[in-house]
């Protein structure tokens, strides 16, 4: 009954993703781009997580803001005492990684907060994440929506083999009554 409950609501998400789009890219934005933003140092895994998105996609920072979004961080912040004051992380670079050395070069990315998007888009992506992939999703939305079909199938047939299971257990208990 868990599984079968689990597998509605997965399914009611998915539904209102797909029917309210710009509704999902708000709530994304309100709800993940100040606390993903503002853990950014706090969390290595999260840290990781942001910068292999951000070079993935070619992004910066989460919202429509872009690469603005960085000044919730307190390392990133214009009035913040660091080194990385008003900039931002390396992954947001377009070019990070010096080609004849192959070392990243973390410190592009320092100072560009304070540039306009003109100026800053020589350096560094300007556009935020979420955007970009909800971008991404759209070109792809076949291949998405097969991958979900099948996990959906999967998914199915588990709580199918649960239930046979579940009745075959009753059926050997019945047997020691």
């Amino acid at each position: 009954m868990c599984l079968l409950i689990f597998f509605l609501m997965e399914m009611a998400i998915a539904i209102i993703c797909f029917v309210f789009p710009q509704n999902m890219n708000s709530f994304l934005e309100f709800q993940f781009t100040d606390k993903i933003i503002h853990s950014y140092r706090d969390d290595s895994d999260l840290q990781n997580f942001i910068d292999f998105a951000q070079q993935e996609f070619k992004c910066c920072g989460l919202s429509n803001a872009g690469y603005q979004d960085w000044s919730k961080n307190e390392y990133f912040n214009c009035s913040s005492p660091s080194v990385e004051k008003c900039g931002v992380p390396y992954s947001c670079c377009i070019n990070a990684t010096d080609i004849s050395s192959g070392l990243v070069n973390i410190m592009c990315g320092y100072g560009v907060q304070e540039h306009s998007v003109a100026a800053a888009s020589k350096r560094i992506w300007t556009s935020g994440c979420i955007e970009i992939v909800r971008v991404w999703a759209e070109r792809n939305l076949y291949v998405i929506a097969g991958v979900a079909l099948g996990i959906a199938f999967l998914q199915l047939f588990v709580i199918y083999l649960a239930k046979t299971l579940e009745g075959q257990i009753d059926m050997q208990k019945s047997r020691w009554s």
